[in-house]
């Protein structure tokens, strides 16, 4: 036929033996496979949504999440099953690595005032 003129060479036939060995599921007036039960709805927000764009977004109201670096700039290729958190803003990986930069700088600060008090 027309529509296998663009494959290659033996890959519809490969197709063909593949599909073979796959399960036929059973259909009912409705058309719904009777063959697999149907999953429980989801606990929260799918990911992917409004709500929850990735999977790394659901620890983003607690605040332990970490920004995707790519969602604002290039875009996030990996998208709702990302690991990072697509709720962030475009600049709160640069706010949270300045305030750790803070933070060590303020305890070596106050490591080496107890060390100057030490000394005298």
């Amino acid at each position: 036929s027309d529509a296998l003129c663009f494959t290659p060479k033996g890959t519809a036939q490969r197709y063909l033996a593949e599909s073979a060995l796959l399960p036929t599921p059973v259909f009912s007036a409705h058309n719904r496979a009777l063959s697999a039960p149907l999953a429980p709805p989801p606990l929260g927000p799918a990911p992917g949504s409004l709500h929850l764009p990735s999977i790394g977004s659901a620890a983003h109201e607690q605040g332990r999440c970490k920004p995707c670096s790519f969602f604002h700039t290039k875009g996030c290729e990996i998208g709702p099953t990302c690991s990072f958190c697509h709720l962030c803003g475009a600049d709160e990986r640069k706010h949270r690595r300045k305030e750790k930069v803070e933070q060590r700088q303020a305890q070596r600060d106050a490591r080496k005032a107890k060390a100057a008090g030490a000394v005298h």
